[in-house]
């Protein structure tokens, strides 16, 4: 059994990876590719930012490769989710981080792999997406967790922004099937306010969205993972597409001024 992985290893995983979502394509119309081609893509983002936030984390090769496998693999109980429920909705479907730790173990793709560093991705792939992880973690699964906590909301953050940019490519599936309304979740942004990330059953239409990807801020992990979102500017790029108001402009504010004082904590 390895106890790290090679890039001749992660090679080995990407090319499974590829075969896997390949498979999916087989009889799908036009919209279900791009729905598919996009989860795919955000893959690979996601292990490339794990991988470059590692990086200034001052990971070594053989941890770099175990963060850049736990990103390759953290979402891909999506695409049999798609295919059995044409939904990404969780709450409509079944827990996608959970299916992906399903898929893994059923494909067998870890086998060769030891116990812990198998474990250890299973668990960071299992804790992805929870709202809160759990207190007493091992050390060593607690820390990926967080490092693809951070890689996978900022990407999912990069491609919000993105869509909203370009309002035409959004489709109702990426939106959580969520229906259009003026108002915005009270509730939402009382745990912004609040400096905590939110629920996902507040989520009502598709303004809460936005408001939920905000609340994010408040989990994320790392210093440099708190510098992208500064210095990409999403905080107010997401909020521009909010209805203005007085209350919006001070959540706004508020996260602006977490991130520069958690910023400046950091660099104390």
């Amino acid at each position: 059994m390895k106890d790290s992985i090679s890039f001749k290893d992660f090679l080995y995983f990407y090319h499974w990876f590829k075969n896997f979502v390949q498979s999916f394509y087989k009889g799908k119309d036009e919209h279900d590719k791009w729905v598919i081609k996009l989860k795919y893509d955000h893959t690979l983002r996601v292990s490339k930012e794990i991988v470059d936030i590692g990086r200034e984390l001052n990971l070594n090769t053989e941890q770099l490769f175990l963060a850049k496998t736990i990103g390759l693999f953290h979402d891909v109980g999506r695409f049999p989710q798609y295919e059995k429920y044409h939904t990404f909705r969780d709450a409509k479907s079944e827990n996608h981080a959970l299916l992906s730790v399903k898929t893994l173990i059923e494909k067998g793709i870890l086998d060769k792999l030891s116990k812990n560093i198998k474990n250890v991705i299973l668990k960071a792939i299992e804790y992805h997406n929870i709202r809160i992880l759990p207190i007493g973690l091992d050390p060593e699964i607690d820390f990926y967790s967080r490092l693809i906590r951070d890689a996978d909301k900022l990407d999912v953050l990069n491609v919000f922004v993105e869509l909203y940019d370009n309002p035409s490519k959004l489709i109702s599936t990426i939106e959580l099937d969520l229906p259009d309304c003026n108002e915005v979740s009270e509730k939402i942004i009382e745990d912004i306010l609040a400096n905590q990330i939110s629920n996902l059953t507040y989520m009502k239409c598709k303004h809460d969205m936005k408001l939920m990807l905000l609340s994010w801020t408040f989990d994320i992990n790392f210093a440099p993972s708190l510098k992208r979102i500064k210095e990409r500017r999403y905080i107010e790029k997401i909020i521009s597409h909010l209805p203005p108001s007085p209350k919006l402009e001070e959540v706004k504010k508020h996260l602006l001024s977490y991130v520069d004082l958690k910023l400046l904590k950091d660099t104390e």
